[in-house]
C-alpha cells in the first residue's frame, strides 16, 4: 500500500467517523426531546387532575352551602370529554360533609372512592401509576416520579408537591 492509498484510506475512515459522530449526536438530541415531552405530558396530567379536583370541589361545596349544610351530600358532577367537550354527567355520588363543608375521609380506602368520585375514574385506570395513601389526616395522590396531590379534608385545599 503506498502512501496515497494509507492517506485516502485514513480520510475514509475519519470521515465514517465523524458521520458516525454526528448521528449519534442527533439520535441522542432527539431522545433527550422525547424524554423532556415525556416528563411535560406528565406533568400536564397532573395539572389537569389539579384543576379538575379544585372544580369538583367548589360544586360540591357550593351545593353543601345551597342545600343548608347537610352531614351527607348527594351530589350530580358534570365533567367535559375530552374528546367531544361536551359536559358529561358522572354517577350521583354521596358523600360525608365535614362541619366546614368539604368531603370528609379518614382511610386510604376512602381517598380511593373519593378519587373516583371527584374525576370520575379509577386510580388503577389511570395512564400513570397513581397510589392513594392516608397521612396527618389528608389523601395522598402520587403519580410515579412525578408529583403528589394532596386533599385536605379540613380546608377543602388541593395542593400539589412536584417530586
Amino acid at each position: 500500500m503506498n502512501q496515497h492509498e494509507l492517506l485516502d484510506n485514513n480520510r475514509s475512515r475519519f470521515s465514517w467517523l465523524v458521520t458516525f459522530c454526528i448521528v449519534l449526536l442527533v439520535v441522542l438530541l432527539l431522545l433527550i426531546s422525547f424524554i423532556r415531552t415525556i416528563a411535560q405530558a406528565e406533568r400536564q396530567v397532573v395539572e389537569e387532575y389539579t384543576q379538575i379536583w379544585v372544580r369538583q370541589l367548589a360544586q360540591v361545596h357550593g351545593l353543601w352551602i345551597a342545600r343548608f349544610r347537610p352531614e351527607q351530600l348527594e351530589v350530580n358532577l358534570y365533567q367535559r370529554d375530552a374528546l367531544t367537550g361536551e359536559q358529561k354527567p358522572l354517577e350521583v355520588i354521596r358523600l360525608a360533609m365535614s362541619q366546614a363543608g368539604w368531603p370528609k375521609v379518614a382511610s386510604a380506602q376512602q381517598c380511593q372512592g373519593l378519587w373516583r368520585d371527584m374525576v370520575g375514574a379509577e386510580l388503577s385506570g389511570q395512564g400513570n401509576a397513581v397510589t392513594a395513601a392516608y397521612k396527618n389526616q389528608q389523601c395522598h395522590y402520587e403519580f410515579a416520579d412525578v408529583a403528589i396531590l394532596i386533599y385536605d379534608p379540613q380546608q377543602g385545599l388541593m395542593t400539589k408537591e412536584w417530586l
